[in-house]
């Protein structure tokens, strides 16, 4: 990862631009951009232990400095950024042998501020490019075993692999697609010599829309892979890695989570049965890890190869309890005590597995059954039954397609849990964990959305001599209270201005602020935040979604990921600054007020500015956005407080943002809004009277 103080080994030389570009005025033109745009890296995957050099494409990516990384431990470091042009640069990669495998999520900080979310690949197997055509079975690609291939479906393409194998020789192949960032749904199919359909794959639960099997070869010959768009429906975006060799592809981990810092036996259930039906299981012995890694799982290796993917694997500090068949109804069951974490196998059609648990009376809590989020194809189904085996609570899919139950015992004593699949199906591989805890508190933040489906102003760019602001959500569970925010790991030079946010609200506006010597520099922070109380030990951290692959219908989300670490940089000056004249008066209730904000303008900067009023204590109103119009230097902002407008005084602030060879944004200082209630009040009698009568107006 590439942190305000990284070492030169991830602070590569940037290459200069060739010295006879004409210079540029700095107060109006910067050396770089505002707001970076990252749309792709290329190619989209590389395999460890070698040097790789990828082009990340996008625009405004000029003066690039950094590549932030999101796996602190994955090893990676950048030796060289080479800036091609403004929306090409070059990044090599040194790639360690014992990188983790699958996706990394990057970003890049240019002077001009931080892009968005995107990320490439790590394989264990040499990448071979697909070669056109190679779109029937007379002209397919002949590719030798245990490569990763990386290709691209058009319109109605097909493309076709061909590999000759041996009888009973185990042939896995596993695509990467729609986790590429790009919303390809493909398919796949093996057809022998005679082109007899030997496999085929589409969505799978393990890898949601990208698919793979494993499967033994029935006798000596060629074999042919095919991959396409699901609906015959490709595009230039449409790409793929695909994997193909003799490696292991487990679908399923037994038990699927464990107690951070334990040894524990696991089983991996393998794709391929044994010959008699029953699953092909090997046992291993691991360290469930201190802390839960970024995209952390685990990968399954034997003498042929590694998985090219992980299975979900929980982290957490319960003690593990396997399922004791028979338990399939009330008097089968073993007593336990919570916290704890239940692992079991809904392994056949028509299973129901109960377990027994002891409860306080008013005791809170909290059952979580993780199934679907485990890449299992259970569906999973729980309820909760009191001593007297009559049922008190269900749940079928409240954390997405898994169960979820918050449980208020209504007595001392014993209950029942059961657990079973929707459909009542059964397979060896529907592996589940129920985790049974006492409620406790918890406190998340995050940066909400200004665009749907946009990452725009998801992180912190704050210009030399300026200031950046956003509304920081935090979601309270299991408590109350106001909060504040911890600014012990800021990059030098910048200050944070964030009052504490009140207890009835979920909302508070930072504004962050650099001096002008402030280096220009960044990294990933570990942003945190805390009840105001500090005795109370209730601590939060920031996370942030980031939306890689969306599509029909609605823009819907098909993959993205989580990210905990907030990008934070100083860029170089802006050719404005905005400031807001601080009241002199209240608002008053059933009000209004016209708040003044200033444009102060370098010469020769007369670009328009939009201005935005994020935070509006409760009762406040005012409109969305006003302008700044080109070459003014002010503009007035109206402000109103309805009857139930809360009284006391409230931060507030504005963000502007003017085309600085791009979109720019600069906030304005923490103001100070004071509500009051009305100095006086007016009524009026209502009356009425005649033309040409007189009457008393009250």
């Amino acid at each position: 990862m590439a942190t305000a103080d990284d070492t030169a080994a991830t602070k590569p030389k940037t290459e200069q631009p060739p010295a006879d570009q004409p210079a540029k005025e700095p107060a109006v033109q910067p050396t770089g951009q505002a707001t970076p745009l990252l749309s792709r890296i290329m190619p989209r995957g590389i395999q460890r232990g070698h040097e790789h050099k990828l082009r990340f494409i996008g625009d405004r990516l000029n003066a690039t400095e950094e590549v932030l990384l999101h796996d602190r431990n994955s090893g990676i470091t950048v030796s060289n950024v080479t800036q091609v042009d403004d929306k090409n640069v070059d990044v090599t990669f040194q790639i360690p042998s014992e990188c983790r495998l699958g996706e990394q999520v990057v970003q890049l900080r240019t002077r001009g501020g931080i892009s968005n979310y995107r990320s490439f690949y790590i394989g264990a197997l040499p990448e071979v490019p697909e070669t056109e055509p190679n779109n029937d079975l007379e002209t397919a690609q002949a590719i030798s075993w245990n490569v990763t291939i990386s290709g691209v479906c058009t319109n109605e393409d097909i493309d076709y692999f061909r590999l000759t194998g041996k009888k009973g020789q185990r042939l896995s192949v596993e695509i990467e697609a729609v986790r590429l960032g790009d919303m390809f749904d493909s398919a796949i199919v093996l057809l022998d010599s005679k082109r007899f359909e030997i496999a085929t794959s589409d969505d799978t639960p393990l890898t949601s829309q990208d698919p793979w099997f494993s499967v033994l070869l029935p006798e000596d010959g060629d074999y042919f892979v095919a991959i396409r768009e699901a609906s015959f429906r490709g595009n230039d975006n449409c790409r793929y890695r695909m994997h193909v060799g003799d490696f292991p592809r487990p679908m399923a981990v037994y038990p699927a989570g464990g107690k951070r810092g334990e040894k524990l036996s696991v089983k991996f259930i393998d794709s391929i049965p044994n010959d008699d039906g029953s699953p092909r299981i090997v046992e291993q012995e691991i360290t469930v890890p201190e802390q839960e890694a970024f995209r952390s799982g685990l990968f399954y290796s034997d003498d042929r190869g590694i998985s090219p993917s992980p299975l979900p694997f929980r982290i957490s500090d319960f003690d593990n309890v396997l399922e004791t068949e028979p338990n399939d109804n009330f008097n089968q069951t073993v007593t336990t005590e919570v916290p704890i974490a239940i692992n079991g196998i809904i392994d056949r059609p028509d299973d129901n597995d109960y377990i027994k648990f002891r409860a306080s009376k008013d005791q809170v809590l909290e059952i979580n059954c993780y199934a679907r989020r485990l890449g299992t194809g259970l569906d999973p189904v729980i309820n909760v039954f009191g001593a007297d085996k009559k049922s008190l609570f269900g749940n079928d899919d409240t954390a997405a397609l898994d169960s979820y139950l918050r449980f208020q015992a209504p007595a001392d004593g014993e209950y029942f849990l059961r657990v079973r699949d929707h459909l009542k199906n059964g397979e060896p591989s529907f592996v589940y964990r129920i985790e049974i805890a006492p409620t406790k508190p918890q406190l998340e933040f995050k940066i909400p959305r200004v665009e749907q489906y946009s990452q725009l102003r998801q992180n912190i760019a704050v210009p030399q001599g300026s200031r950046f602001a956003v509304l920081l959500d935090a979601t309270r569970k299991e408590f109350g209270g106001e909060l504040k925010l911890l600014a012990d790991n800021l990059p030098a030079g910048i200050t944070l201005t964030a009052p504490p946010m009140r207890d009835n609200l979920n909302s508070m506006p930072v504004v962050f602020e650099a001096t002008a010597d402030a280096p220009i520099k960044g990294g990933l922070i570990d942003f945190r935040g805390s009840h105001v109380d500090d005795a109370k030990n209730i601590h939060g951290h920031f996370f942030n979604l980031a939306d890689f692959s969306l599509g029909e219908p609605n823009n819907t989300l098909y993959y993205g990921c989580r990210t905990e670490l907030l990008p934070i940089a100083v860029i170089e000056p802006l050719p404005f600054k905005l400031e807001i004249v601080q009241p002199k008066v209240p608002l008053l209730k059933n009000g209004s007020m016209n708040l003044t904000i200033i444009a102060h303008r370098d010469a020769g900067f007369d670009e328009p500015i939009q201005l935005n009023f994020p935070f509006r204590s409760p009762g406040v109103g005012t409109t969305s956005q006003i302008t700044i119009t080109k070459g003014k230097s002010d503009a007035v902002y109206p402000l109103n407080a309805n009857e139930s407008a809360q009284v006391g005084k409230w931060p507030m602030y504005v963000i502007g943002t003017a085309n600085v060879r791009g979109p720019a944004w600069a906030a304005t200082q923490m103001a100070e809004l004071e509500i009051a209630e009305p100095f006086v009040k007016f009524e009026f009698e209502r009356a009425s009277v005649g033309r040409e009568e007189a009457t008393k107006i009250r």
